[in-house]
């Protein structure tokens, strides 16, 4: 089969557009060009009868590329295969490969995010489909969910929590700034479940601070709230969960 037969055979299940060998588009607009339209697709590989067949990605798949020559990457794909289930998988021209999954707006484009070498392709994304070269293809027929541990780790990471505030001068400060450098960091990295009992539990501690003069309320309240807010509990529940806490330790 040549190229151009198979594009046309793929462009009636997914819109297709061409790439150079180093996989740049050809077209003008990339990935935005691709065409599911027999009369485009065959003037496209009238005009670059060699180029590789590319379509974009986010919705009718995301992708995992994962590209084994880089030992980080191989290194993280033996420590998770085991958590990933059998989707489609496309093996790919630098012997690696690209795990297909059912669409998910939460997976972005990104680059080594995960490891050196784990990319992934959401919605503006695209990738070259390397079994129209004849690279082999295993598990043809299923399209698993991304799994959540995935989703996780290709999201930015909150920007760290800077104490911009200067703490008072007063003895102890610089174990005071640690201690409150410790429980900001623990909120931060609250999980969802516990996000609420550890505000709290936070706020008795800020509370403690605030009665031994190493704090002041008003700074105690804004970075236990900004911290909760990281975390992804919502500011009005933050400052609910630390205002009981003050209550309760009398601090109001």
């Amino acid at each position: 089969m040549s190229v151009l037969e198979a594009a046309l055979r793929l462009a009636e299940r997914v819109p297709v557009f061409p790439c150079a060998e180093s996989k740049a588009p050809l077209t003008p607009h990339g990935f935005k060009d691709a065409s599911s339209q027999g009369a485009v697709i065959r003037a496209w590989w009238r005009r670059w009868p060699d180029a590789l067949i590319a379509v974009p990605t986010g919705e009718k798949f995301v992708v995992l590329d994962v590209d084994l020559k880089h030992p980080e990457a191989e290194r993280w794909y033996a420590e998770n295969c085991s958590n990933i289930e059998f989707t489609r998988k496309h093996f790919t021209r630098s012997g690696g490969f690209h795990l297909l999954f059912k669409p998910d707006p939460r997976l972005r484009c990104t680059a080594g995010r995960i490891a050196l070498g784990v990319d992934t392709r959401g919605v503006g994304g695209y990738i070259v489909w390397w079994p129209a070269l004849g690279f082999p293809v295993s598990h043809r027929a299923l399209l698993a969910e991304v799994p959540e541990f995935i989703v996780r780790a290709q999201l930015p990471k909150p920007e760290p929590i800077a104490i911009k505030r200067a703490l008072p001068h007063v003895s102890g400060r610089e174990h005071a700034r640690r201690k409150l450098c410790g429980l900001m960091r623990a909120l931060v990295d609250a999980r969802e479940g516990e996000r609420n009992a550890l505000t709290f539990w936070v706020g008795c501690r800020l509370a403690e601070m605030v009665a031994a003069g190493e704090i002041s309320h008003g700074d105690a309240i804004g970075l236990g709230i900004e911290a909760a807010a990281h975390a992804g509990l919502p500011r009005a529940e933050a400052r609910g969960a630390l205002y009981s806490a003050f209550r309760r330790g009398g601090y109001q």
